[in-house]
């Protein structure tokens, strides 16, 4: 789903949550929940949206409703870890979408 339909799909009630993905190097991916599936979220150009901050993120989710939930996810880094005996889980926390300034 590319970001430009995002706010569109929420509103339609298609879209559940959305989830802000911390990825190796800094940066984050968006993904969508639609029918219990994630989905990437794509830029205009078709390729996988990575921004570089929360606030950016909530910047391009301006016109996104608040009545989809919005999780920062830090993936497990068990798959890295030996000898763990173990399974880790995703840390995932709630977050404003909106900003409050």
């Amino acid at each position: 789903m590319k970001v430009e339909d995002l706010a569109g799909n929420v509103k339609a009630g298609g879209v559940t949550e959305l989830n802000l993905v911390s990825v190796e190097g800094g940066s984050y991916t968006l993904h969508a929940v639609v029918e219990g599936e994630s989905q990437r979220v794509l830029d205009a150009t078709g390729e996988t949206l990575h921004v570089a901050s929360v606030d950016q993120a909530r910047k391009l989710l301006v016109d996104v409703p608040d009545s989809v939930p919005l999780f920062l996810v830090q993936p497990a880094v068990y798959d890295e870890m030996i000898g763990q005996d173990h399974a880790l889980t995703d840390s995932r926390e709630r977050i404003p979408l909106h900003s409050s300034h």
